[in-house]
């Protein structure tokens, strides 16, 4: 067999296979097995016994009948391939691409690539997109509506009053969406390199009080603050804003006439700041995604106390930013615990 190839093989950081006209594999390069998750020897293997899909068989198969070259993508995990490797890797899975090119009448060569994240984040922005869509879709269709409504001369002050608010009211909901979509890509693009500055956590307290308390009224929720009084540096705004988004969420999925509790404790050289809540309570399947843009446990809740289903989201980017984490512990029907963690300097 031609070791000759393995030196340029070697040098290629795409995963190269090389194969004879039996569609055994002669040569391999380390990339390949790496991409593959493949831990034993290559050499000798049979194509299909590696990689078990039809379309590549085909595919290589009509190289050797004399044509050039072919491409695919195909979605690979432990063996298995095509829809059935997304059902049992639940995630896992790999998406590579394979490029099939003739070397002689004898060999061809598979350049394997893997494509994952390429495919992961475009299937992240096509979800970005039908979201930001869906969510100023409904109150535009609104304000639209009445806007309309309004043009007829027969209606009386009191309708024209309570059709100027609903338009007033879903507008403010769109201005929300927009500035928080606004605050994300800044976050996401580092624009935002923030001043620290030493406060405390009874400041921050203060400052989010202030911000939700209209909120905890209006449901007649009691939250209860418990500083420690020390020093952090941070940037101020952004952990009030990260910390009152956590409060607000917990007010909004408790019952009327609840308690909502924040607390801070000190461990290990970091502010932990928790915000517990005794509301509805948020599934195992939904703890991992709900940190996601537009992502709602409950869609109907979210939309009925106005939230924009960004504002974990913005948490979770303000957490990052300060070298932090945010952290949810729930059990659903037994309410949540938030907690935000950052370093005191």
């Amino acid at each position: 067999m031609p070791k000759r190839y393995q030196g340029i093989i070697d040098a290629m950081e795409e995963g190269v296979l090389l194969i004879n006209r039996k569609l055994r594999i002669v040569l391999h390069n380390k990339r390949s097995a790496m991409i593959l998750a493949w831990a034993d020897e290559l050499d000798g293997k049979d194509l299909k016994s590696i990689i078990n899909s039809s379309d590549l068989i085909k595919a290589a198969s009509a190289v050797f009948a004399g044509k050039n070259s072919e491409r695919l993508t195909i979605a690979v995990y432990e063996g298995v391939c095509g829809p059935d490797a997304f059902t049992k890797g639940h995630g896992r899975e790999k998406t590579i691409r394979i490029r099939i090119t003739s070397l002689d009448e004898k060999l061809a060569a598979l350049a394997i690539t893997d494509i994952t994240k390429i495919e992961r984040l475009s299937l992240v922005r096509q979800d970005f997109v039908s979201n930001v869509s869906h969510e100023l879709k409904t109150p535009l269709t609104a304000i639209t509506g009445f806007a309309e409504t309004l043009t007829d001369e027969t209606l009386t002050r009191e309708e024209i009053r309570g059709f100027s608010r609903i338009i007033l009211k879903n507008s403010s909901h769109m201005q929300r969406i927009i500035s928080d979509l606004l605050l994300l890509t800044s976050l996401d693009r580092a624009e935002i390199e923030p001043s620290m500055t030493t406060t405390t956590d009874t400041r921050i307290f203060q400052e989010v009080r202030s911000y939700t308390q209209h909120k905890a009224n209006a449901k007649e929720t009691e939250v209860g603050y418990f500083p420690v009084d020390k020093n952090v540096t941070c940037n101020e705004s952004l952990i009030v804003q990260a910390v009152a988004n956590l409060v607000l969420n917990a007010i909004a999925y408790s019952p009327d006439r609840s308690e909502v509790e924040v607390h801070t404790k000190i461990r290990n050289g970091m502010m932990e700041i928790s915000v517990t809540d005794h509301g509805v309570g948020i599934s195992k399947e939904d703890i991992p995604r709900i940190f996601e843009r537009f992502y709602r446990v409950d869609k109907a809740r979210s939309r009925e106390s106005g939230g924009t289903g960004l504002g974990l989201s913005i948490v979770r980017h303000i957490a990052i930013i300060h070298s932090g984490t945010i952290k949810v512990s729930s059990k659903p029907g037994e309410g949540s615990v938030f907690t935000l963690s950052i370093p005191l300097s």
